[in-house]
Formats: structure tokens, C-alpha cells, sequence
């Protein structure tokens, strides 16, 4: 009578996890390799353009503050502006002793953008007739109480970004974004 149990005597299922005791070199070559390609288009992957998701914010208060001065203008019966500079823009509105910086400190206050943000204005067609300021610090765009505005063309860009926001208007004051 034998006492010791021989490979022989194993069950089936026992007799499998004896004779395999690790991973062989191939499985674990190909763990390895699958986990270096999933890194690596974890890498590769755009992790997003922060200046880019600050330029679509800018532009797209932009829209919103025109379409709310557009409105307001039609509202009130004014006539509104828009002046452009090299690091923001402002509202204006029409007086008896011509275009003054709105003194409001609401949505339509004068905005200054973020450090590195470029904005090109591009005018379409001249100003209506009767609102051209002669001074240098004249608006460019007019929002009247028409509801019609100066058709204009206006891109968001910043160097280190190479997404860029455009924002038109025409002259039935529709304004897009892209």
C-alpha cells in the first residue's frame, strides 16, 4: 500500500494547476505590450487646448453681450456701440454730445481679455450714415434701435493656440460663431 500520492492519483483539475505554476514569458511579453500601446495613445491623445477653451469663452460672451446690447437698443431706443481695442472692447452710447463709455457696471461694462488673446476686427461696409464719431476713440461697430448693426467679422486667436473664433454679424444683427 502506498501512502503518497503520485501525479497519477491526482484529479484532473489538481493535476492542471501542478504542472502550470506562473506565466510563461510569452503571456507576460504580451500583457507588457499591450499595456505600452494603451499608454501610448493615452499619451498621444489631446489632453485639450486651454487657450483654445478661453478663446471660445471669450467669443462666446462676446455673442451673448451683443445680442443683449442689440436688444437693448431696440428696447430703449438707442443707439449703441461697440469700441475695439488692442486688449478688449467696450460699449458706447450715443448722447447729444456724441458717444460716451456706458457707466454701467453690468454685462455691458468694459471688458479687458485675458493676457495673449488677439482680437482682428473686419469691418464690411462703412458705418450708417450721421453716427460716425470724427475722433480716434470712435466705435466700430454700431447696434441701432432698428435692430440692424454694422456687418463686421471679428477673430479670437492667440499665438500659442491653433484654434481661432470667429465671430460675424450682419446687418440684420444675426450673429455666428465659429
Amino acid at each position: 500500500m502506498n501512502t503518497g500520492r503520485f501525479p497519477a492519483e491526482q484529479p484532473a483539475f489538481g493535476r492542471l494547476f501542478a504542472l502550470q505554476r506562473g506565466f510563461t514569458l510569452l503571456e507576460l511579453m504580451v500583457v507588457i505590450i499591450i499595456i505600452g500601446v494603451i499608454l501610448t495613445f493615452v499619451g498621444l491623445s489631446p489632453g485639450g487646448d486651454a487657450r483654445a477653451e478661453q478663446l471660445q469663452r471669450e467669443a462666446s460672451r462676446l455673442v451673448a453681450l451683443i445680442d443683449m446690447a442689440s436688444e437693448q437698443a431696440v428696447m430703449r431706443s438707442e443707439q449703441l456701440a461697440i469700441r475695439f481695442s488692442d486688449n478688449g472692447y467696450e460699449f458706447m452710447l450715443l448722447q447729444t454730445d456724441g458717444w460716451a463709455e456706458l457707466q454701467d457696471d453690468g454685462p455691458l461694462r468694459a471688458r479687458t481679455l485675458p493676457k495673449g488673446i488677439e482680437l482682428r476686427l473686419e469691418l464690411e461696409e462703412n458705418p450708417p450714415p450721421g453716427l460716425q464719431a470724427e475722433d480716434t476713440e470712435a466705435p466700430q461697430v454700431f447696434l441701432l434701435s432698428s435692430g440692424e448693426m454694422t456687418p463686421f467679422m471679428l477673430t479670437f486667436s492667440a499665438p500659442e493656440s491653433e484654434q481661432r473664433f470667429v465671430v460675424k454679424a450682419s446687418l440684420l444683427g444675426k450673429l455666428e460663431l465659429e
